[in-house]
């Protein structure tokens, strides 16, 4: 028997928050009290024009338990981007 179980600290990288921040149906604005951090530098890392270092992941982790979002919708988010980078999308 094989094991399924998702494991629980995962690693994130820029291209979560925006999916993530999609789940949960809020705009940058409304994130940015579950990340503390202001909405352009939100914006910024969801484009990748802001390194997305220990700190800013260890805020998004945070915001990820403030907003209760599963390990499996983690993985499902992982999937779509692990799908649209196979199919050549951004």
């Amino acid at each position: 028997m094989e094991n399924n179980r998702i494991p629980y600290n995962q690693e994130f990288d820029h291209r979560y928050i925006k999916p993530v921040r999609h789940l949960r149906n809020k705009t940058q604005l409304d994130f940015e009290q579950y990340m503390n951090l202001d909405r352009s530098t939100i914006g910024k890392l969801e484009r990748g024009d802001l390194e997305f270092t220990p700190l800013y992941q260890s805020k998004f982790k945070d915001a990820i338990k403030r907003l209760r979002v599963s390990n499996v919708e983690i993985a499902s988010v992982r999937r779509i981007l692990d799908m649209k980078e196979q199919r050549g999308y951004k």
